[in-house]
């Protein structure tokens, strides 16, 4: 059986394609999102002094010189006046300094050590003892500013993970997303595609089954009108008429194009009470003999469908050999309903081969001419009918073709 729908994942090139196609959306949206964090994570990473330098660093460092000229005791005035007031300077601009203490001050829990603004009375009184406790002053200060910043640097990185963590989330899931819906729109389109394609299939099939159907009426037709046109017999002119009227409504009822596909592709029966034995019976000829019951047995199936499941088989059986054909239709039994039997007497099917004969389009004999159709359109009929059909091999030689009816439930 072809299935229904394509499967939506398999290991074609195309479907990895798709595949990468649909993921591209949330794996571009991850890697934006790292390249723009990237940067700031870098930084915030680095122990650069020209990065994190805290702003007490320069004061402290020119104190501690300015301290070290002080207590040396020979160093000029002049000097002394100059680091003095490059100090000074430094501390005019209180706005430079951040007030590490601010978070404690508005609580009441302002940490010991002094303050910036008693920096500058300190220095102004130019006695070394002054310089000192300035010094510490800034030290105290330094030392607080550094641990603020440790902790600001603390809380921004964790800040910066939590934006980032969110960020890739919303990223992932509008990815995911977008990946879903892209996906979906390829499953559907490749379901159409599939679908189409196997529309197109089928109407192909059909047209090819039709066409291997009407062969039979066509030739049947032609060789009826050519006897008709060499005999003077009245009866024989009937039989051949009633030949021709019987082709005639085979073609117009196997060439009907709306009806292409119940008729051979999704097919479908139309079951009545038939009488086996009277159709079987009109496949007699100078090559076929038939064997059936003296009296009539009705079965339930499509006359008309049985009727190309037997035609079919006969066919087969004449193009593959040269000897007579035995149609036989054997009673129900207590297993089986009725049975009918096509025999030849040809070369015969390798049993490793019985099944493959049934594939749509295998020919095993490239040279008999065909297309591979029969048996498959034989088996489709059968089945519809719920009848199987199986191969077996003839005693001395060539193949036995079995239609055996299901009993009823």
């Amino acid at each position: 059986m072809t299935p229904d729908r394509a499967p939506l994942w398999d290991l074609t090139q195309q479907s990895r394609a798709n595949l990468l196609m649909a993921l591209l959306p949330m794996l571009l949206s991850v890697l934006l999102i790292v390249a723009a964090f990237l940067p700031a994570r870098r930084d915030l990473a680095q122990d650069d002094a020209t990065l994190w330098d805290p702003p007490y660093q320069k004061l402290l460092t020119t104190l501690v010189r300015y301290a070290a000229l002080e207590v040396g005791g020979d160093t000029p005035a002049v000097t002394l006046d100059a680091r003095r007031r490059e100090v000074l300077d430094l501390l005019g601009d209180s706005q430079d300094y951040p007030d590490p203490d601010a978070g404690e001050q508005e609580t009441g829990k302002q940490q010991v050590g002094g303050r910036l603004q008693d920096v500058t009375p300190l220095i102004e009184r130019r006695t070394s003892a002054d310089t000192q406790r300035a010094l510490r002053i800034v030290l105290a200060l330094d030392e607080r500013s550094r641990a603020r910043q440790a902790q600001a640097r603390l809380t921004l990185k964790r800040n910066l993970q939590a934006l980032e963590s969110t960020m890739l989330l919303a990223g992932l899931l509008s990815g995911l997303l977008g990946s879903t819906l892209i996906l979906t729109a390829l499953n559907r389109a490749g379901y159409e595609r599939h679908t189409r394609e196997r529309s197109e299939s089928q109407q192909r099939e059909a047209l090819g089954m039709a066409a291997h159907e009407l062969r039979r009426p066509m030739q049947a037709l032609l060789l009826a009108t050519e006897a008709l046109r060499h005999t003077d017999n009245v009866r024989a002119r009937e039989k051949l008429l009633r030949s021709i009227e019987g082709a005639a409504d085979q073609m117009a009822r196997r060439s009907e194009l709306e009806r292409l596909d119940a008729m051979y592709v999704q097919m479908t029966a139309l079951p009545v009470l038939t009488d086996l034995t009277a159709l079987v019976a009109r496949h007699e000829n100078m090559r076929v003999r038939v064997r059936r019951p003296s009296g009539p047995l009705l079965w339930v199936v499509d006359a008309s469908q049985v009727q190309q499941i037997v035609e079919n088989l006969v066919e087969n059986a004449i193009k593959y050999s040269d000897g007579p054909i035995t149609v036989t239709l054997d009673p129900p039994t207590a297993l089986w309903g009725p049975v009918i039997r096509v025999t030849d007497h040809g070369p015969g099917l390798h049993p490793s081969l019985h099944e493959q004969a049934f594939q749509l389009g295998t020919r095993l004999a490239t040279h008999v001419p065909g297309r591979g159709l029969g048996l498959p359109l034989a088996r489709r009929l059968a089945q519809v009918n719920r009848a199987e059909i199986t191969l077996h091999d003839t005693p001395g030689g060539g193949l036995d073709v079995r239609v055996a009816f299901h009993l009823p439930d």
